[in-house]
C-alpha cells in the first residue's frame, strides 16, 4: 500500500472503528504514539498504558527495543514490512499474530502503522491440519498395501512406501504424474496389453463406483513383473463432484505362485489318482457318493464319476461286506477291509471326516486292487505246500515229478520238462514231462522226447548254472529242438543234477515274481536231489559196511574156531613133548621149546585181540552215564604191578562223566595208560585229564617218553602197524581204541614230537549239564601208593 494522507477526523474514525488491532509508531524511535481499543485488548493493557510505550514493551521476549525499532525503520524505508509474532496476552496466555507495518503520511508527517491480525485460531487449525496430514502420511506408510491417491483428473497427489516398492518407482517421481506413469506398464493378469478403460483410475473415475480385487500385472522399470490385486474407491464433494480416487495395490505374486503350484499339484494329484490302480471315493453323511476316481474303476467297468449321486447302499446292496464297512465308517469308525467284487479283490480303507461340531461330514475311501497280489500270495502258498512233498521223494524221478507238477501249476507255462544230466555222456535226458509237453511230441513217456546234446544252447545254459529267460525259442542260435514252435522258454538249472525247462507256445512276460518263484522251486529241488544223492551214497556205504561187518564176523568165527583149534593142538603137543621128554632136552632144545610156547601164546593173544576188535560194534554194551574217575581208578588198580615195576607216577585230574559203553571206555584207558607207562622212559610220569567242550568231553593221556615222529601219527592207529613198540605186542590196541571212539561218534588222535613225550586225545559224548560234577579232584599215584 502506498503512502496515503488522511485528515484527522477521517483517521480517527477509521482508527477507532477498525476491528483489528492498530498501532501507530514513530518512524524514528518506534515509540507507540497511538493504539486503538482492539490493540490494547490484544496486549491485555489499558490504552493509556500502551500509548507512549517503547515498541519492545509488547514485542516477544526475543525482540529487543533496538530490533523492534529497526523493524519500524525498515518499514519506513521500504514502505512495508511484515512479521509473525507470538505475544503475551497479559493473562498468562499467548496469542499468535501476523503484523503488517506500513509507512503512512498524516498531516505531512511520516508514521508507521502496524496492522495486527490475530491468527491464533487459524494457526491452531493449521497445526491440526499438519498433524492430521502427518498422521495420514504415517498411516499410509505403515499400510500393508500400496495406496495411490489421484486428483479428479488423474494426477497422482499422494502415495506411500508400499506403492513405491510394488511399482518400483520413487514417490517423488510418482507424485504429480499421470494415473498411468510412463515408467511402468499395466497389463492384464496374463500379461497382455490392457485397454485404457481397464486402468484402475479410469475405471473408477468413469464409472463412479468402487472396483474390488481386480488382478493385473505390472511391469516395473527394471523389467520385472509382479501380479497385483487392485481396488479403487471414488471420493465426492458435497455437490457430488468427483474430488479424489483412492487406489489400493496388493502384491499377490507369491500368493499367485502358491495358487499356481497348488493348482499344479492338484492337477498332478488328479492325474496321479486317475492313473493309479486304486479307487478313490467320498461319501456324504447319508452314504451318497460325492466323488469317484482312479484307474481301479476300469477293472470294475466304471467310469470316473459314474458312481457320483448314487447311494452306496443301493449300488452295492448285494455286497454286505461293502455295506457293512460303509455303515461302520459313517458311524465314526476307521475301517480297513478286504473285499471281493466278482473275481477281483480290493483292500479298502474308510476314514470318517468330522466338521467343526464333531459331526460326520463325509467319509473318504481308498480301495486298492490287490487281486494280483492275492494271486501271488496264493501261488506262494501253493508252492510252499506242494514243496512239502519233495522231502518224501526217494528217487530223482519222484523228485522230478513233483517239480514238474509244481512248475506246471505255479508258473502256468504248459510245456514243462525235467532233464536229468548224464555226466558220462555229457547230455541231458528227459526224465519227466507235463501232459502238454508229451502231446506236442505225441509221446506217452518222457523218453519219447529227444535228448539235449552237449553242443546245444540249452546245455550251455545248464553249464552256466543260472536261470535264463529266452523270450522267443526260435531266436536261439543252436536250439536242441529247432523244429519246435515255442514262444518264451525259461531254462532253470537244478544244480548239477539236471535242467528244468518251462515253456509257452507264444511270447509271454515272465516277470520278476515268476522268476523268484521258479528260483525258490529250483533251490528246493536241488536240496531234495542232494538229499536223495546223499541217501543213496549213505545206503551204499551202509551196505558196504554191513558186508564188511559180515566178512569180519565170518573172519572172527574162523579165527575163534578154525585158527584156535590147530593152535590149541600145537600148544598141547608142545606141552606133552616137554612133559615126556623135557629131561632129555639140552639147553638149546629147551630154548626152542620156549620159542614155540611163546609163539603159540602170542598167536593166541592176537586172535583174542582180533575177536575183540571185530566185536566192538556187534557185542558192545548200551551207552549209559559213566563215572569216568571210577573207571580210571579201576584201570590204574589193574595196572598196579606194571606201574610199580616202572616206578611210574600217574596223575589224574578232573574227569567229567560221559555217556558211553563203560567196558569199552575202560579198554581205551587200559591201552593208553599201559602204553604211556611202558614207553614213558625211566620212572615215567603219566597225566590223565579231561575237559568238557560243548556236547563232548575231551580226554588226554600224556607221558614224558621219547615221543612219536609226526610221520607216524596216523599210521599207529592202523591195525598191526605199531610204531617202535609204541602199541602193545599184538599191534591192535590203538586200532581198537580208534574203533571204540568211532562207535561213540568220537575221535582219537596224538600230539607228539621226538624227545617231547606224547599226548593221546580222544572224545566221548558228555552227559547233561545238570549231571556234570563241577568238583575238581586230582589224585597222584606213585608205584601203586596214593600221595
Amino acid at each position: 500500500m502506498g503512502e496515503q494522507v488522511f485528515d484527522d477526523a477521517l483517521y480517527r474514525d477509521v482508527f477507532e472503528a477498525a476491528p483489528g488491532p492498530i498501532f501507530l509508531h514513530d518512524v524514528d524511535t518506534g515509540e507507540i504514539l497511538d493504539a486503538n481499543e482492539a490493540a490494547a485488548a490484544l496486549v491485555g493493557a489499558d490504552r493509556e498504558a500502551v500509548v507512549g510505550a517503547e515498541i519492545g514493551t509488547f514485542s516477544p521476549d526475543s525482540y529487543t527495543n533496538e530490533e523492534a525499532a529497526r523493524l519500524v525503520e525498515s518499514a519506513r524505508r521500504t514502505g512495508q514490512e511484515s512479521i509473525s509474532w507470538t505475544l503475551d496476552d497479559g493473562s498468562g496466555g499467548t496469542r499468535s499474530v501476523d503484523v503488517l507495518l506500513e509507512r503512512v503520511t498524516l498531516d505531512g508527517a511520516e508514521y508507521v502503522l502496524a496492522f495486527v491480525r490475530d491468527v491464533t485460531e487459524h494457526r491452531a487449525i493449521q497445526e491440526r491440519y499438519r498433524t492430521e496430514r502427518d498422521m495420514l502420511d504415517r498411516l499410509l506408510d505403515v499400510s500393508p498395501v500400496g495406496i495411490v491417491i489421484h486428483g479428479a483428473e488423474g494426477t497422482i497427489l499422494k502415495t506411500n512406501e508400499q506403492a513405491e516398492a510394488i511399482l518400483g518407482v520413487d514417490r517423488g517421481e510418482l507424485v504429480g504424474g499421470p494415473a498411468n506413469p510412463e515408467e511402468i506398464e499395466i497389463l492384464s493378469v496374463d500379461g497382455d496389453p490392457l485397454e485404457t478403460s481397464r486402468v484402475p483410475f479410469r475405471s473408477v473415475a468413469d464409472g463412479g463406483e468402487r472396483i474390488e480385487g481386480r488382478e493385473l500385472t505390472v511391469e516395473r522399470p527394471d523389467g520385472e513383473r509382479v501380479v497385483v490385486s487392485v481396488s479403487g474407491s471414488p471420493l465426492f464433494d458435497e455437490d457430488g463432484d468427483l474430488k479424489r480416487v483412492v487406489v489400493s495395490i496388493a502384491d499377490i505374486t507369491e500368493r499367485r505362485e502358491r495358487e499356481r503350484e497348488r493348482k499344479q499339484r492338484n492337477e498332478q494329484l488328479r492325474t496321479l489318482i486317475s492313473n493309479l490302480p486304486v479307487v478313490v471315493f467320498t461319501l456324504d453323511s447319508e452314504g451318497v457318493f460325492q466323488h469317484s476316481a482312479g484307474k481301479g474303476l476300469d477293472a470294475l467297468g466304471l467310469e470316473p464319476g459314474e458312481l457320483e449321486g448314487k447311494s452306496v447302499f443301493d449300488a452295492y446292496a448285494d455286497q454286505p461286506d461293502i455295506v457293512g464297512s460303509a455303515e461302520r465308517a459313517l458311524a465314526g469308525e476307521e475301517v480297513r477291509a478286504t473285499q471281493t467284487i466278482g473275481d477281483l479283490t480290493f483292500e479298502t480303507w474308510y476314514r470318517p471326516v468330522r466338521d467343526d461340531d464333531g459331526e460326520i461330514e463325509l467319509v473318504v475311501g481308498v480301495g486298492r486292487d490287490v487281486s494280483a497280489l492275492k494271486d501271488r500270495e496264493n501261488r506262494m502258498q501253493d508252492l510252499a505246500q506242494a514243496s512239502q512233498e519233495l522231502p518224501h521223494a526217494r528217487t530223482e524221478r519222484e523228485a522230478a515229478s513233483v517239480v514238474v507238477d509244481i512248475a506246471d501249476a505255479i508258473v502256468g507255462y504248459p510245456v514243462t520238462v525235467y532233464w536229468s544230466h548224464d555226466a558220462e555222456d555229457d547230455r541231458l535226458e528227459p526224465l519227466v514231462a507235463s501232459d502238454r509237453a508229451l502231446e506236442l511230441v505225441e509221446a506217452s513217456e518222457a523218453t519219447g522226447i529227444p535228448d539235449i546234446g552237449h553242443d546245444s544252447d540249452e546245455m550251455g545254459r545248464f553249464e552256466a548254472g543260472d536261470l535264463a529267460i529266452v523270450e522267443n525259442y526260435n531266436d536261439l542260435a543252436n536250439p536242441a529242438a529247432p523244429e519246435a514252435d515255442f514262444g518264451t522258454v525259461v531254462l532253470v538249472p537244478i544244480g548239477d543234477h539236471g535242467l528244468l525247462s518251462v515253456g509257452a507256445l507264444e511270447e509271454t512276460v515272465f516277470d520278476e515274481y515268476d522268476r523268484n518263484l521258479t528260483e525258490i522251486l529250483a533251490r528246493s529241488a536241488v536240496d531234495a536231489l542232494d538229499r536223495i544223492e546223499r541217501e543213496r551214497e549213505l545206503e551204499a556205504s551202509k551196505r558196504e559196511l554191513e558186508r564188511s561187518n559180515e566178512s569180519l564176523q565170518q573172519f572172527a568165527y574162523v579165527a575163534s574156531h578154525d585158527l584156535q583149534e590147530p593152535l590149541r593142538m600145537v600148544s598141547s603137543y608142545v606141552s606133552l613133548l616137554e612133559a615126556e621128554y623135557g629131561e632129555h632136552f639140552d639147553e638149546e632144545a629147551e630154548e626152542y621149546m620156549d620159542f614155540a610156547v611163546d609163539g603159540a601164546t602170542r598167536m593166541q593173544e592176537m586172535i583174542d585181540a582180533l575177536l575183540q576188535y571185530s566185536r566192538v560194534h556187534t557185542q558192545g554194551e548200551e551207552f549209559v552215564e559213566v563215572d569216568t574217575e571210577a573207571v580210571v581208578a579201576e584201570t590204574r588198580k589193574s595196572l598196579e604191578l606194571l606201574v610199580d615195576d616202572h616206578s611210574a607216577t600217574v596223575e589224574v585230574g578232573e574227569l567229567p562223566p560221559v555217556r558211553a559203553d563203560r567196558s569199552q571206555l575202560g579198554q581205551i584207558f587200559q591201552n593208553l595208560l599201559k602204553n604211556a607207562v611202558q614207553h614213558g622212559g625211566a620212572e615215567p610220569t603219566v597225566a590223565v585229564d579231561g575237559a568238557r567242550e560243548d556236547d563232548r568231553v575231551r580226554f588226554a593221556v600224556s607221558d614224558d617218553g621219547e615221543g612219536i615222529p609226526e610221520s607216524q601219527h596216523e599210521r599207529i592207529f592202523e591195525i598191526f602197524k605199531q610204531s617202535s613198540d609204541r602199541d602193545d605186542s599184538t599191534g591192535i590196541g590203538l586200532a581198537m581204541c580208534e574203533r571204540i571212539a568211532h562207535r561213540h561218534d568220537g575221535e582219537i588222535w596224538v600230539e607228539s614230537a621226538p624227545g617231547e613225550g606224547a599226548t593221546f586225545h580222544f572224545t566221548m559224548p558228555a552227559v547233561g549239564e545238570e549231571n556234570a560234577d563241577d568238583d575238581v579232584s586230582r589224585v597222584t599215584t606213585t608205584g601203586g601208593a596214593n600221595q
